[in-house]
């Protein structure tokens, strides 16, 4: 993780929720697999990887296209997939080192939670680790029109933290995250890797 010298030097942290503060991602993956198994279709949890920070909506009509599933069960697909989704992350979702970070600059420095995540599995999620409490601002996939990798969600933060998207610093771990970051002029660190890019390179 970053230094907090490093960290000290932004005005506003921004940090996406499934797979960087809470570890989520297996479950999500798991459930995908489970709705393809209940409708009869291959499903690949992998593809969840491939468009990380994505809405559901949308990686469940990519999944549907990718495996020939008629597009008109979306919504039953969309729903089951909430179901299977919420009582996997109940049981095994964990906090992750950037929670860590969380915790150490709340009241330090505005916080805002950028996610493409349905509002009600958000709030789930951050009930059960008591972790709404540390968000000066929470951004969801019904908060915005345009998601991940366009940039409006993390525009959206930091409008709400009142901080200049340049001086904004955002932690991601998916490769639609991290062009949403950097489209939004923000530098954003990688916590798959460890990597601090910076938003004018």
């Amino acid at each position: 993780m970053l230094d907090n010298e490093v960290i000290n030097q932004y005005d506003g942290l921004i940090f996406d929720m499934d797979g960087t503060v809470i570890d989520t991602m297996p479950s999500h993956a798991k459930a995908w697999e489970m709705v393809g198994q209940h409708f009869g279709y291959p499903f690949d949890g992998n593809l969840l990887y491939e468009m990380s920070g994505a809405p559901v909506k949308e990686i469940a009509v990519e999944m549907m296209k990718r495996y020939a599933m008629p597009l008109d069960k979306l919504d039953d697909v969309i729903e089951l997939k909430r179901e299977y989704g919420k009582k996997l992350i109940m049981q095994h979702a964990t906090l992750l080192p950037a929670a860590n970070i969380v915790r150490a600059f709340y009241n330090k420095k505005p916080l805002a939670l950028g996610t493409g995540s349905h509002r009600p599995i958000a709030k789930i999620l951050l009930d059960k680790f008591d972790f709404e409490k540390y968000f000066s601002a929470i951004v969801t996939a019904e908060d915005i029109q345009h998601h991940k990798p366009a940039p409006d969600t993390f525009l959206r933060c930091a409008e709400l933290i009142q901080a200049k998207p340049q001086r904004c610093l955002v932690f991601e771990d998916g490769d639609f995250g991290i062009q949403a970051g950097l489209r939004a002029g923000m530098d954003v660190f990688d916590v798959r890797v460890n990597k601090l890019i910076r938003g004018n390179s």
